[in-house]
């Protein structure tokens, strides 16, 4: 009799042993099973890694305005970094011979900031109170008005193989609007002689590129032609 009310509870002591280990192994985090064993525990998640830093760049606002008082032409001086900003600092590193890149570096934004004088007349001899100064080597236009120096725009003139005519020359004709001339593309172009004029354009490379027009950004082409009348002095040098 006791071995047979035995072997009737071994059965039942085989399935509460089972659910102990299911329970145990649940309770653990391991997978169930009759004679698993209970896994250790899984290590913690490494932390997420630090974004690094961006790199602080310098307010913006300052540049324009030094860049304003020293005759570029920087649009609005609103501290946003804009088409007119650019060309304002790529004018600049023309000017002194700086790489042409239209950005600011630590050394260039120093320059930018420790400049105090204009850039000196490429010809003194012309008194005239308004007068155009192109510098070909540094592609750059230097515009005079009253006597002083208003504004200094990078250019884009001719290449080695159409250059742009060099010599003393004054504005003739002007053409509002966009015109199609055997030179291109030209926007409210101001003639200095035969088909060259001072034009906007969409592109301005840093480096000659055009077919002998002298080419000026289009935010500066706008209001050009109400400071350039027919008439006034146009000097181009080589440099």
């Amino acid at each position: 009799m006791r071995t047979t009310t035995l072997t009737r509870k071994l059965p039942a002591l085989l399935l509460a042993l089972a659910a102990g280990q299911v329970a145990l192994a649940s309770a653990a985090g391991a997978a169930p099973g009759l004679l698993g064993i209970l896994s250790p525990p899984a290590p913690p998640a490494p932390p997420s890694p630090v974004a690094a830093a961006a790199p602080a760049t310098p307010p913006l606002l300052p540049i324009e305005k030094k860049l304003a008082e020293l005759h570029y032409d920087v649009g609005p001086v609103d501290g946003n970094v804009d088409e007119q900003t650019i060309n304002a600092i790529l004018a600049f590193q023309k000017v002194y011979g700086l790489e042409r890149t239209g950005g600011l570096t630590d050394p260039v934004t120093a320059q930018i900031l420790a400049t105090k004088d204009d850039p000196p007349a490429l010809v003194p001899g012309d008194t005239s109170p308004n007068k155009v100064e192109i510098d070909l080597r540094r592609q750059v236009l230097f515009l005079y008005e009253n006597g002083s120096l208003s504004k200094i725009l990078p250019v884009s003139s001719g290449t080695a193989k159409t250059p742009t005519p060099t010599g003393d020359y004054q504005v003739y004709r002007y053409d509002s609007g966009w015109h199609t001339s055997p030179l291109g593309q030209l926007y409210n172009a101001e003639y200095f002689v035969g088909g060259y004029a001072i034009h906007g354009a969409k592109s301005v490379p840093a480096e000659p590129a055009s077919h002998g027009c002298v080419r000026i950004p289009m935010t500066a082409a706008e209001w050009f032609p109400d400071h350039v009348a027919n008439g006034t002095p146009v000097h181009v040098l080589a440099g």
